[in-house]
């Protein structure tokens, strides 16, 4: 991926006014492969907020849930009137359940990995995982660990393979993984 689509994409979602508007220009100025390559720069940008806006409600969840009578009373605010402010109902709850099925379905895809490399893959693979990985980014690392199941092959791989994006042209510059790394890597050697 390119840093001038990574810098666009995250351009695009900065803000929410105009952000149709921002998008769609920029899909009407790319053709073919381009076109495609924003797109998928746009859904991991979406995909890692998403995963920090979910964590972040279900902290928020556990923090409002935690609260006594005695907490309220020393907040002087009722406890119907702060969790109808708080959007707790409307907006926590509903988001903190997406966020525990989503860690659900990653529990599942983390057992495949484990499978493959090992009870401690976590702390192998440690250096190599971006901060907020999602469910497709680890979807992705378990198919590949299931075809590179000896750890010190895989770590070579993927490592050459991010050394190998740090030093081209206009590519996304981060020192961790990618969907796409795991993607071009596992395409390479099928």
């Amino acid at each position: 991926m390119t840093t001038a689509i990574a810098n666009t994409a995250s351009k695009i979602i900065k803000k929410s006014q105009g952000l149709r508007e921002r998008y769609l220009a920029e899909m009407d100025k790319r053709e073919g492969k381009k076109k495609y390559e924003l797109a998928v720069e746009v859904a991991w940008l979406t995909q890692e907020q998403a995963e920090q806006v979910l964590l972040s409600t279900l902290v928020q969840k556990e923090v409002i849930e935690g609260w006594t009578d005695a907490d309220y009373a020393d907040m002087e605010v009722d406890r119907a009137v702060a969790q109808t402010e708080l959007g707790l109902t409307t907006t926590i709850l509903p988001l903190a359940d997406i966020h525990t099925e989503s860690e659900r379905r990653k529990y599942k895809i983390k057992e495949r990995l484990e499978a493959s490399w090992g009870e401690g893959w976590e702390d192998l693979v440690e250096d190599l995982m971006p901060p907020w990985p999602a469910k497709e980014f680890l979807r992705s690392l378990a198919v590949f660990s299931e075809n590179h199941a000896k750890w010190a092959t895989a770590a070579e791989l993927l490592g050459n393979r991010i050394a190998e994006r740090l030093a081209a042209k206009k590519t996304k510059k981060v020192p961790w993984l990618t969907s796409t790394d795991v993607t071009i890597t596992e395409d390479r050697f099928l």
